[in-house]
């Protein structure tokens, strides 16, 4: 076998060098100690908040069906049936997810600067010619940067993290979207079920005052007591009144957020799922990677980051290689030679004299990342805030709860009781009617007592990115 040629060599290992230049690798995604530490410096952190070893930015990218999944835990099968009407037609999540589409075809378009860039052009004419010169031919060339101090490649991973958090926004929207839609459509349920009992105690107030009135004839009741029972009434018809448009208003905001014309489409029932049992699990240890508006702002530190080393590299010497193959020809001019040739040839560009501008530029894209580690401060420290106060509602209307409860439970007796001595005359129908509006008022408070532990369990997933595991 002949061997290389030394003059080839020395040829060959500059060429070589710039590709081993061009290889190496830019910084990893900053570590979680790291971004803790530069972003929180002066807050104590809680080990249930520091023993995970993962990593902020390990995104997993979630499905349309994942992202409502854990709706399930309900068991509301018309509240799944709604979420999935709402990713297919809300408004508001269908401009996440085109905002999604377009920061990772923006990450496809800057990793293209990796590949050469391949061109043709052609020309041809007359003897002249529209410029003159009369001449024709073809080129074909390739021109490829030779990414030497990692510019390219910082900002295809500056792009990368971008898309990440983008992906992240798209999931943390739809976590609050689905919230919002599952607290509307038991907002609903409640207030139904409420203007229903509000119309049946004017029923009773009516009656109860229509009672008055026959015992004022024979002289039990004055009028005194007919106009209290007036009063009742009004207020039993006011309160009717504001239920049920509140309960027709809610309808039609439950139609908003699953993409419907806002009609106020009739529920399918008025039931609100079961209560669910208290979380004993405690907080999952890593709630700075399941929250995806945390690992969006995590994210958007590395793409800061990035963007540095892409100022940072802006003011180095920028080498291209070039490569390409063509001929021309010129009906007026002589040429040496018309012939097809190849050529090759190594391009250097150096900023020499810009006024500043470039270092102006690292000194902004530095304020930048100021900006992102800040930013990640506030998402933060809002996380574990949202997580204590999640934590202390659910226990507080757990409690609240049981005695609303309690109340409907003794005043439900307390009706039986009344309907008994109904029964057997030792008193009147109005006062029979007086518990039923308070058996009415009582299961009222007892089912906005349901509500409100719904609410705050749907709370507490929003604040831990989710069920606990």
């Amino acid at each position: 076998m002949r061997k290389p040629s030394s003059k080839f060599l020395w040829q060959f290992l500059p060429l070589s060098a710039l590709m081993v230049l061009s290889a190496c690798a830019i910084d990893e995604p900053i570590k979680k100690a790291d971004l803790l530490e530069q972003s929180l410096p002066g807050v104590t952190l809680p080990e249930k908040y520091k023993n995970s070893s993962a990593h902020p930015n390990n995104l997993v990218s979630t499905s349309s069906t994942a992202s409502i999944a854990w709706l399930a835990s309900f068991n509301d099968p018309e509240l799944s049936e709604l979420a999935k009407l709402a990713l297919q037609s809300a408004p508001d999540l269908r401009v996440f997810a085109a905002r999604r589409e377009q920061a990772e075809a923006m990450m496809k378009a800057v990793g293209g600067s990796f590949y050469p860039n391949v061109g043709a052009q052609g020309k041809t004419g007359s003897k002249m010619g529209m410029d003159g010169s009369g001449t024709s031919g073809y080129y074909i060339g390739a021109n490829w940067e030779l990414d030497l101090w990692g510019r390219v490649r910082a900002s295809y991973a500056s792009a990368q993290q971008n898309a990440m958090a983008v992906a992240a926004d798209q999931e943390s929207a739809q976590l609050s979207y689905m919230a919002n839609l599952a607290k509307t459509l038991w907002t609903a349920r409640v207030l139904s079920y409420q203007a229903s009992n509000a119309v049946d105690s004017v029923k009773h107030q009516e009656k109860i005052l229509d009672h008055v009135k026959q015992r004022e004839k024979v002289g039990a009741s004055s009028k005194q007591d007919i106009a209290l029972a007036e009063i009742n009434l009004a207020e039993a018809k006011d309160r009717a009144f504001n239920l049920q448009n509140a309960s027709a208003q809610q309808l039609k905001t439950l139609d908003i957020l699953v993409g419907r014309y806002p009609v106020g489409t009739p529920l399918k029932n008025n039931q609100l799922p079961q209560l669910p049992t208290m979380m004993s699990t405690g907080v999952p240890s890593e709630l700075l990677e399941r929250r995806p508006d945390i690992r969006s702002a995590a994210a958007r530190v590395d793409a800061a980051r990035y963007n540095v080393k892409v100022a940072e590299a802006t003011r180095l010497p920028t080498v291209s290689l070039t490569a390409g193959f063509g001929r021309i020809s010129s009906e007026v001019f002589v040429l040496k030679a018309d012939a097809a040739n190849p050529s090759a040839g190594v391009g250097v560009a150096l900023p020499i004299f810009t006024g500043g501008a470039l270092e102006q530029q690292v000194n902004a894209k530095e304020a930048e990342l100021q900006q992102a580690f800040a930013n990640f401060a506030k998402v933060g420290l809002n996380a574990f805030r949202e997580v204590e106060s999640a934590l202390s509602g659910e226990q507080i209307w757990h409690a609240r709860y049981a005695e609303l409860n309690q109340i409907y439970q003794n005043q439900k007796n307390i009706q039986i009781s009344t309907d008994a001595e109904f029964a057997i005359g030792r008193i009147d129908q109005r006062q029979v009617l007086q518990q039923k509006i308070k058996t009415h008022a009582a299961h009222s408070n007892e089912q906005q007592g349901q509500l409100e532990v719904l609410m705050q369990r749907i709370n507490l997933y929003l604040s831990l990115g989710g069920p606990a595991i």
